[in-house]
C-alpha cells in the first residue's frame, strides 16, 4: 500500500486572547507586516491608517493613526505622546512600581476625600 502525502497547511491564528501573528512581506518597493484576517475582524479599527511606535528593542507598538470615535483631549495626548518618546529613547529607564512606592502613595492620600461628582470651579482650572 503506497503511503499518503498529506500537504500541512499552517494557519496564523491568535496564540492567545489579545495576540496575533503576522510575518513581514514585500509590498511593491517597500515592506509591510502582514496578519492574520482574525486580528482585523475582531479589531475593525485598525482598517484604516496605522502607526509604529519602537518601545524596545524587538517590540513595537501598532495605534490607529486617526480614530474616528474618540475625543481628543489635545493635553492628554501632548503627554502620551512625550511620554511614549521617553520610553522608545531609553526603554531601560522603564520597570515596575514596588510595593514600597504604592504603600508611599496610599499614605500620603489617604487622607484626601474626593466626589467624582463634585463640580469644580472655574479657580481650580489653569
Amino acid at each position: 500500500m503506497p503511503a499518503t502525502k498529506t500537504k500541512s497547511v499552517r494557519t496564523a491564528e491568535a496564540s492567545t486572547e489579545n495576540e496575533y501573528r503576522g510575518k513581514r512581506t514585500r509590498t511593491g518597493n517597500s515592506y509591510a507586516f502582514r496578519f492574520d484576517r482574525a486580528l482585523f475582524k475582531s479589531h475593525p479599527e485598525f482598517a484604516g491608517e496605522v502607526k509604529a511606535h519602537v518601545i524596545a528593542p524587538g517590540r513595537m507598538l501598532v495605534s490607529v493613526a486617526e480614530p474616528v470615535t474618540e475625543r481628543r483631549d489635545p493635553v492628554m495626548q501632548s503627554f502620551l505622546a512625550f511620554l511614549a518618546n521617553d520610553i522608545a529613547k531609553a526603554p531601560e529607564r522603564v520597570k515596575p512600581m514596588s510595593r514600597e512606592l504604592a504603600g508611599r502613595i496610599d499614605r500620603l492620600v489617604e487622607e484626601v476625600s474626593v466626589s467624582c461628582n463634585e463640580s469644580l470651579d472655574e479657580e481650580s482650572l489653569l
